[in-house]
């Protein structure tokens, strides 16, 4: 008797411990399936001068900006581009009446907000405005600044992620570093290969462009970071024009992404990370930079290792 019973405890304890593990096993895996309908938003701080007729006191308000939907395995942005302000209005049928949104940045939650869509856009640049409604305490970092004010180059606040659902994870673990050498070295070599030949002035005011032979040290690198799976993304520019003007793309930011295996690849132009994480809950992060380029504004989303992203892009007139 003694022996069956002893079994039959052997026999209840292997189960619950097989259990155990099924259990586990399910939620992680939960915790890593892709979820459908994410929309991702900013939070935006804008500042209208031309609201006061002095153009010194400054109109501020925050809204919510609507960009991207997770659509089955991609992810697509919603219409920005208007010639028109019919075709503008004809936009807003598009995007969802109201969202509930987490606010997110560098890997945590800074709060809930719910926000609707406005019922006109009165200029181009307002695509994609949804009004706050809830109460909440609106979340801010840091102080305002122009680094994040784009084109119209008032000084505002840091632009936020917004997320439909509560995903603010960032599995990578994005993060600022510098780049190795040999890194360096791969960055300026494809910089490089994609800007051969360049034109610079002596001085702004003899304003004639001839042909530069830039050096290596001419190619700055402003802003390095990286992930703890390999990949490295750098910000690469040449040396300031001496030119009057100039429209060369070699003097304006150029992003490079870098894999685990030293391969480089060109980003785009004239942006800034805004943040990294895993909105779709699928175990990968996401990367969302800032457009700030000439009468041009907006966002851009990279996934899937770099080898897919979405641009969000409005103009301003």
């Amino acid at each position: 008797m003694k022996y069956f019973i002893k079994n039959v405890y052997f026999a209840v304890a292997f189960f619950a411990l097989v259990s155990f593990y099924q259990d586990a096993f399910a939620a992680n895996i939960a915790t890593t399936t892709p979820e459908q309908n994410v929309i991702l938003g900013i939070l935006e701080e804008n500042a209208n001068p031309m609201a006061y007729p002095d153009g010194i006191h400054k109109n501020y308000s925050r809204e919510i900006r609507v960009v991207f939907q997770k659509d089955g395995p991609e992810w697509k942005a919603f219409p920005a581009q208007a010639n028109t302000q019919e075709a503008l209005a004809a936009f807003i049928s598009s995007y969802p009446a109201e969202v509930n949104w987490t606010i997110v940045f560098n890997r945590k939650s800074l709060g809930q907000l719910t926000s609707k869509t406005q019922q006109s856009w009165k200029y181009y640049s307002n695509v994609g405005f949804q009004d706050i409604e809830s109460n909440s305490p609106i979340p801010t970092i840091g102080k305002r600044s122009r680094d994040y004010s784009g084109y119209l180059s008032e000084p505002v606040y840091r632009p936020l992620i917004a997320v439909s659902q509560s995903n603010f994870k960032d599995p990578e673990g994005w993060k600022p570093s510098a780049l190795p050498a040999d890194l360096i070295k791969l960055a300026r070599q494809q910089f490089r290969q994609k800007f051969p030949k360049v034109e610079n002035c002596t001085s702004p005011e003899e304003n004639i462009a001839r042909p530069w032979p830039y050096q290596d040290s001419d190619i700055k690198i402003t802003k390095t970071y990286s992930s703890n799976k390999g990949w490295a993304i750098a910000q690469l520019r040449l040396g300031e024009s001496r030119c009057d003007y100039t429209d060369d793309d070699a003097f304006y930011d150029q992003w490079f992404a870098i894999s685990p295996g030293k391969e480089v690849v060109f980003l785009d132009k004239g942006m800034w990370l805004v943040d990294a994480g895993d909105y779709d809950n699928d175990g990968k992060s996401e990367l969302v930079f800032a457009i700030n380029r000439e009468n041009r504004g907006g966002y851009e989303l990279f996934y899937d290792n770099f080898k897919k992203h979405s641009i969000f892009e409005f103009g301003y007139h």
